[in-house]
């Protein structure tokens, strides 16, 4: 019966994650690959350990891209967070690298959302993994993240506001594929510490 339960799919809302790494494709053109496996790994790394302290499961990892979902309470304030955490992780990692080395950015998308959640696959290679609108979203708000820019749907946003130590600026709407209206978005950053 679990299996079955496993094959099916169960749904579930979680809050999805995701962080790739931007100009990755040019800076792995003109390195050996074994200097690039070892950079890549660093950086998926120090963005694991993020997800991992804030409560969050590493889905997987797509090349340069991390996929990870956050469920239970507070997921969605606690995937913001970690949004947040990673790009400042990809900013020390790349101050201690030094001087003269390359420095990377990543960005990243965070929604939540119903999705299914199950083994997915062939009879031999099955994954256990979540698919679905709010899933397909995250992606796609990843991919609108500039260097260094946590991109999170605005409906997000509003089920954990206040986020703390986190500012939030509403950004304008986009447009993205497979959807018919322009997207709510909004900017997560960490709020400047007041010196008073």
């Amino acid at each position: 019966e679990l299996e079955m339960i496993g094959r099916v799919g169960n749904r579930r809302r979680v809050t999805m994650l995701f962080s790739d790494i931007r100009g990755f494709t040019a800076f792995s053109e003109t390195r050996e690959p074994e200097e690039v496996v070892e950079m890549l790994n660093a950086y998926l790394q120090v963005q694991s350990e993020v997800v991992m302290k804030h409560g969050g499961d590493i889905d997987k990892f797509v090349g340069d891209e991390l996929m990870a979902r956050f469920d239970g309470v507070g997921q969605e304030a606690r995937a913001i967070q970690a949004g947040v955490e990673m790009i400042e992780a990809v900013v020390r990692l790349n101050l201690q690298r030094g001087p003269g080395a390359d420095a990377v950015a990543v960005g990243v998308g965070v929604n939540a959302g119903d999705v299914i959640v199950g083994a997915m696959g062939a009879e031999k290679r099955m994954d256990y993994t979540v698919i679905g609108d709010a899933v397909n979203l995250a992606a796609r708000l990843c991919s609108a993240a500039g260097p260094g820019e946590v991109i999170v749907s605005a409906a997000t946003v509003e089920t954990c506001v206040p986020l703390e130590g986190l500012e939030i600026e509403s950004m304008k709407p986009i447009q993205v594929k497979g959807k018919a209206k322009a997207i709510p978005i909004c900017q997560a950053r960490r709020a400047p510490t007041s010196t008073t």
